[in-house]
């Protein structure tokens, strides 16, 4: 189920074969002032996705990677209804599609801060990626409070601010049928709802969300699947 073409895998930030953690796996130096979102969509009617799940919480490890799992549904007609899929995932998969000019969605699909994206099954060295990125801190700033997002910064153009909720930490799962059936899956901070809190074009502005853990807010150009120029997180 991947891609039959992945000419951007040379380019994105990703990892070599899974090892006992990270660190070992990225030598560079990590730049938390600005992290690479990596949303990686799964589904559990897909034999290659449990090794995508397990290297993107690999790459969680990094205190610069903001992670987080979707899970899809469009494979469910092969046997097993994914137990944690929701429509709304489906079309924010398929709107990176269309963002990014590629004509999936297919499964595991990981999307690096809006800009490129590629499998998650066999992932390639990125120490020199890492190296190479841009570490400029995104321009625009984002606080979690109590009851509220505040997106800040100066900006000519709009931008969307959505807030993706999601379970901390691991969670697992074991399909019933399908190609995984009796394997459990592991998911990396599975998201269970996102929202679009509004749009925002410079200033400070303050959004009504509550959200006391589980929560990324990402703030991305022009639509809510545009490159991301500022995120939080709050686990």
């Amino acid at each position: 189920m991947n891609s039959p073409t992945l000419s951007l895998i040379a380019l994105v930030l990703v990892l070599g074969t899974p090892v006992a953690g990270a660190q070992r796996a990225i030598a560079a130096a990590e730049h938390p002032s600005r992290p690479v979102v990596i949303e990686l969509f799964s589904s559990q009617s897909c034999g290659n996705c449990p090794v995508a799940n397990e290297n993107v919480a690999l790459l969680a490890q990094r205190s610069d990677v903001v992670a987080m799992t979707y899970p899809v549904g469009y494979w469910d007609y092969l046997g097993w209804d994914d137990t944690f899929a929701k429509p709304e995932f489906t079309a924010r998969q398929k709107e990176y599609n269309r963002a990014l000019k590629h004509r999936g969605p297919y499964t595991p699909q990981i999307v690096y801060s809006g800009r490129l994206h590629g499998s998650g099954t066999k992932l390639q060295p990125i120490g020199e990626k890492f190296e190479t990125r841009d570490l400029t801190p995104y321009p625009v700033k984002v606080a979690i409070g109590a009851d509220e997002v505040t997106v800040s910064g100066e900006r000519d153009v709009a931008a969307t601010v959505t807030l993706v909720r999601f379970r901390p930490g691991m969670t697992s799962v074991t399909p019933g049928a399908g190609a995984n059936r009796g394997k459990p899956m592991k998911y990396y901070n599975l998201v269970t709802s996102i929202q679009k809190l509004g749009d925002w074009k410079g200033g400070v502005v303050s959004f009504k969300a509550t959200c006391d853990h589980g929560c990324t807010v990402l703030v991305q150009d022009a639509s809510a699947t545009g490159h991301v120029v500022g995120v939080a997180e709050k686990r």
